[in-house]
C-alpha cells in the first residue's frame, strides 16, 4: 500500500484564477493539474476561494488520481488562508 499528499492551492491569474494540484508520494512530487479557471465557485451565493480549490482538488482526486488507483483517506486541515495568502486544500490518499 502506497500513501501520499495531495495538494490544491489556487493562485490568482489575470483575469481568473489557475488550480494546481499536487501529488507528493515521498520519493516525487508530480503535478497532476495545472489548469486556468475563470472564475471561484459559489458556496451559499457568495463566490469562495477556499470552496473552489477544495472543490476542484477533490475533483481531480475522484476523476485524475482514482484513474491511477488512489482513494482518499483524510483531508488535511490547513491553517488559515490569510496566513498562507494563498487557498489550499490538502488530502492524504492511499493507492
Amino acid at each position: 500500500m502506497r500513501f501520499a499528499q495531495v495538494t490544491g492551492v489556487l493562485h490568482t491569474s489575470g483575469d481568473g484564477y489557475r488550480i494546481v494540484v499536487t501529488l507528493d508520494t515521498k520519493s516525487a512530487i508530480e503535478t497532476v493539474r495545472d489548469e486556468f479557471w475563470p472564475r471561484l465557485l459559489q458556496l451559499d451565493g457568495q463566490a469562495d476561494a477556499e470552496w473552489t480549490v477544495d472543490q476542484l482538488t477533490q475533483e481531480t482526486i475522484g476523476t485524475t488520481l482514482a484513474e491511477q488507483g488512489w482513494e482518499v483517506v483524510a483531508h488535511q486541515p490547513q491553517p488559515d488562508s490569510s496566513e498562507w495568502n494563498l487557498p489550499v486544500a490538502t488530502y492524504l490518499v492511499r493507492g
